[in-house]
């Protein structure tokens, strides 16, 4: 009888550790996270139905902005596209990675993009890493607000699954959105200060973390202090970026800035940059994913 007992309590135990991992696992993709990443995932297969531009404009915030590098209305910039069938314009792409703040109003998402257009003689698929900054509306929907892109020699590889890029531990301060934000944006010009004064390489080297991603044209993304320090020390000479704005969640643990920056390596350049901030336990400002865009040139 005794046996039996604990047989049945080893069980029990072991069920409650299958649980406690479950719990584990939910928590480290909560409902918010998961449903913006569905999103995603409907707004490309919806593209394979009404082709991207009509797909976009379904999935884009009715203010969302294109970054020109100044802000502009991307559903203007959407509507003065000619809307082609996904037969002629094939963008395929699916979100691997990204973050939502903890009250799940803001969060935003990254991934890798294929595009072949099969009414031309080159129809040689072309390679693209995305990143995108989701909003949920009134509505309860989520929906795009700004979204950039950096071209690719080759498919940019993540890691099996969707990864959710966090600092660790949260900020779970208390000091409101407009506080938060006005903290962001001190982050970011702080950033770009340095960026100036000592070195791309030494400036960055204090906001990065072991997932922080940087995305540039031309180049797979760096991820990590390591592969960040490398590719800033080859090519971040020159750089200077001044902030536009930035905004935080309610929550004031995650947000994102964008501005305008000027490099001078691995060729001149010019053009809007958007961050992803994280914020720790600690409460301060750290990058997760920094993405730049050239301009687009002149008409």
């Amino acid at each position: 009888m005794m046996i039996k007992r604990q047989r049945v309590l080893i069980g029990f135990l072991a069920m409650a550790w299958v649980l406690t991992r479950m719990a584990t696992a939910q928590d480290a993709a909560p409902a918010a996270l998961i449903a913006m990443a569905e999103t995603e995932r409907e707004f490309a297969r919806t593209a394979r139905v009404k082709g991207v531009r009509d797909a976009f404009l379904d999935f884009f915030a009715a203010d969302s902005i294109a970054l020109t590098p100044d802000p502009v209305s991307a559903r203007e910039r959407l509507l003065e596209q000619e809307a082609t069938p996904f037969s002629v314009d094939e963008l395929l792409w699916e979100p691997r990675a990204g973050d939502v703040a903890e009250s799940g109003e803001l969060g935003w998402l990254t991934g890798p993009s294929t595009y072949i257009n099969h009414s031309g003689t080159d129809q040689a698929p072309r390679y693209g890493n995305y990143l995108s900054v989701w909003r949920k509306q009134a509505d309860g929907k989520w929906r795009v607000f700004i979204d950039v892109g950096t071209g690719l020699p080759s498919e940019a590889t993540f890691a099996p699954g969707f990864t959710r890029t966090s600092p660790g531990a949260r900020y779970a301060g208390t000091e409101g959105k407009a506080a938060a934000s006005a903290s962001l944006l001190e982050a970011d010009r702080r950033l770009n200060a340095q960026l100036a004064g000592d070195g791309a390489v030494k400036a960055y080297a204090g906001v990065v973390t072991a997932a922080t991603r940087l995305h540039r044209p031309g180049g797979l993304p760096s991820v990590g202090p390591a592969a960040i320090a490398n590719w800033l020390a080859a090519n971040g000479a020159g750089l200077s970026a001044v902030s536009t704005t930035a905004e935080s969640a309610a929550s004031g643990d995650l947000g994102y800035s964008y501005g305008k920056y000027v490099a001078a390596a691995p060729k001149p350049q010019s053009g809007a940059y958007v961050r992803i901030w994280s914020r720790d336990a600690m409460g301060r400002w750290l990058v997760a994913a920094d993405v730049t865009q050239p301009a687009p040139p002149r008409k």
